[in-house]
């Protein structure tokens, strides 16, 4: 993939120089505490942890559910549910 770019080095420059050209568009900043500021870069490092946690959650709910239906499925066919009463008393 020529697209990607998974070096998180390069990432963080990138942001970096992206919040260094927004706030040089931006007057009364002290430039140096913004352009040094790891905060953004942890919180969607946050969120993406986050993100996953709650998307594996989900999923686990998800399987924990249709198991949890199959298995009740499983009882009740066993105990022959939904099907008539067979009368042997008919001969």
């Amino acid at each position: 993939m020529a697209g990607s770019i998974r070096d998180p080095v390069f990432w963080r420059r990138f942001s970096l120089a992206i919040r260094a050209d927004e706030e040089a568009k931006t007057p009364g900043v002290d430039k140096d505490a913004v352009l040094f500021s790891d905060t953004w870069i942890r919180k969607q490092q946050k969120k993406k942890r986050r993100t996953r946690l709650f998307g594996f959650l989900i999923g686990i709910s998800i399987v924990s559910f249709a198991c949890g239906v199959a298995i009740v499925i499983w009882y009740f066919a066993k105990r022959n549910w939904l099907r008539g009463e067979t009368d042997s008393k008919s001969s």
